[in-house]
């Protein structure tokens, strides 16, 4: 028999190739399989409740890998209370909030239509209604068979007034649903901007009861519907707003820990949502463009209306704006912008005190008095802003002090000081806690270094949300208002000259006087021991590369010794065909 010859280069190639198509079909396939299997359970999950049954005229079906636009509504219908048998809320929607995921933008677009934004629509009965556009949804659940008919006049309403041209799918939630869903997801940690306090009296004005604090706060089910739900003492933008921040803060807690817990949020969402989407293939597409966006920042839309008495009104270049934005302007803060902020904020040398170009008011002496009586009863010191931004017309400050109790259970001494912008609605919060890494300071969007501090910048579209920074034991943080109102250099000038009330002097020696950094000596360096510890540690090392050394030899020579027995079978098993032909 005569020797095996050389496999040729090629013939090795072909192997490889074969191999690597067959484990990339391999892959694919499971891969496919899993996915099928997803949305098979996201479907399962949206099957909870009746779907939502709207003609593809009025909700557009997507194509693979264009943009969607959602349609998030909330249903304000209430049973009568015990107390009032005739005071039962028809089903109207409190909130309606369109979102769009572009895959070619840098930015998910989020924009809120104001509920009481005064328009004209045709009723299913052919009735020509002029009212609050949040009234479509009434009249087309009373009169067009429940929720499916309030989507369908709420839609066709949106896209008439808005101008937008596709609206993909619709999710509907009530008041009942979402305090559920936000218990069984875990809460959510976010600030609540203000004191909110409002308990309806008999003879008194009737709104949502609220009553929470100032302050990051954990928000369960109910005191979350509170935030969200609350119309009282706010415009149209800052109601809003504040729907907005309850989702951004949502997505950025549980964002990360979406696909490890999916089954839980399917469960949860199918639960909590009535929805047109129950096909596969609409699952399927909407999925892969919410995977392709998950990074995504969030981008908030203004809609700019006119405040009257009873209803709000917008004109057409108002509306324009809005939508043309949300459409459109999904472009992120841009570096050269905050790169100008940060450099205004840099201290200079022989330069006044401040920003060029910003007008800070001083913090009052009888703020900054308060705050030192109250900074012994933190165990970290209180940093409170010498100069802010605020006008003549704002209230005075707030502070409030308060443990926050984070995902294990432990109690962190906290404070919050609330300052108002000066419009109505437009409160900014400088808060301090020894809770040093809570979910509102994960994944900041850019460090900066300022002076002697290290600051995080979280951004919201062109806006920085949040400037946070840590001394000591402790984390700061300024969060900017809901509407994002502050603009970045403002930002940055109340983070640097935010310092602590009460300064902790530099301890001497009685009768010595202060060390001036010319006249400081360092000591002589003194040479380094080496103990035993360190000794056998080094000992330790060198006999550690001996094995490693050792194996690699030992290792070499079974190689050799492998490849010379191989050799010895070939001419063994080659000798046996010869004898056989003989």
């Amino acid at each position: 028999m005569a020797p095996e010859p050389p496999r040729r280069a090629w013939w090795m190639a072909r192997r490889v190739l074969l191999a690597a198509i067959g484990i990339v079909l391999l892959t694919g396939a499971a891969t496919y399989v899993t996915a099928r299997n997803e949305v098979g359970k996201v479907v399962e999950a949206l099957g909870q409740n009746k779907p939502v049954k709207v003609a593809q005229t009025v909700l557009a079906p997507a194509s693979k890998g264009e943009p969607e636009t959602l349609l998030l509504v909330g249903n304000d219908e209430r049973r009568p209370p015990k107390t009032n048998p005739f005071g039962a809320v028809l089903p109207h929607s409190n909130e309606m909030l369109l979102v769009r995921i572009d895959p070619s933008e840098p930015t998910i677009s989020m924009l809120s239509i104001p509920r009481e934004l005064q328009v004209t629509f045709t009723a299913p009965n052919g009735a020509v209604i002029t009212n609050r556009i949040n009234s479509a949804y009434t009249y087309g659940f009373e009169n067009g068979g429940g929720t499916s008919g309030g989507v369908k006049l709420m839609v066709q309403t949106l896209k008439h007034v808005l101008g937008i041209p596709v609206i993909n799918h619709v999710f509907v939630t009530n008041f009942k649903k979402f305090e559920r869903a936000v218990d069984e997801m875990g809460c959510v940690y976010m600030t609540v901007d203000k004191r909110y306090y409002h308990v309806n009296e008999p003879g008194g004005e009737q709104y949502f009861e609220i009553n929470l604090q100032p302050g990051y706060q954990r928000l369960c089910g109910k005191q979350a519907l509170e935030f969200v739900a609350n119309r009282h003492e706010s415009t149209s933008l800052i109601r809003d707003a504040r729907d907005q921040r309850f989702l951004l803060e949502t997505k950025a807690e549980y964002g990360p820990t979406l696909f490890e817990s999916r089954e839980k949020f399917e469960h949860i969402l199918g639960k909590a949502m009535e929805t047109d989407l129950h096909g596969e293939e609409g699952v399927l597409q909407l999925l892969e463009l919410l995977v392709e966006s998950a990074g995504k920042p969030v981008r908030q839309v203004p809609f700019h209306v006119t405040l009257l008495q009873s209803v709000d009104t917008a004109t057409p270049e108002q509306i324009s704006e809005a939508v043309r934005s949300f459409l459109n302007g999904t472009a992120p803060i841009s570096a050269r912008k905050v790169n100008q902020a940060v450099s205004a904020a840099r201290p200079r040398r022989h330069a006044h005190r401040g920003v060029p170009g910003l007008s800070l008011t001083p913090t009052s002496g009888e703020a900054l008095e308060h705050a030192r009586s109250a900074a012994p009863n933190l165990p970290f010191p209180l940093e409170y802003p010498r100069a802010r931004e605020a006008y003549a017309s704002a209230e005075p400050d707030t502070l409030h002090l308060y443990d926050v109790r984070d995902q294990k259970r432990h109690l962190h001494p906290t404070y919050v000081i609330v300052i108002d912008r000066g419009g109505l609605g437009e409160y900014y919060d400088v808060q301090g806690s020894t809770w040093t890494d809570p979910p509102l300071l994960s994944h900041p969007s850019q460090t900066v270094r300022i002076g002697s501090r290290t600051y995080e910048l979280f951004y919201a579209g062109e806006h920085i949300r949040t400037i946070a920074w840590r001394e000591g034991n402790a984390a700061y943080w300024i969060e900017n208002t809901l509407t994002n109102g502050i603009e970045p250099r403002a930002m940055l000038a109340v983070a640097e000259q935010t310092t602590p009330v009460i300064s902790l002097a530099p301890v001497h020696a009685r009768g010595a006087s202060p060390t001036s950094p010319s006249s400081l000596k360092l000591p002589p360096r003194v040479s380094a021991t080496t103990s035993s510890t360190a000794k056998l540690e080094a000992a330790l090392g060198l006999l550690g590369l001996l094995a490693v050394g050792c194996l690699t030899v030992f290792v070499l020579l079974r190689q050799r010794e492998l490849m010379r027995l191989r050799e010895q079978v070939a001419q063994a098993m080659a000798l046996e065909a010869q004898r056989r032909r003989r």
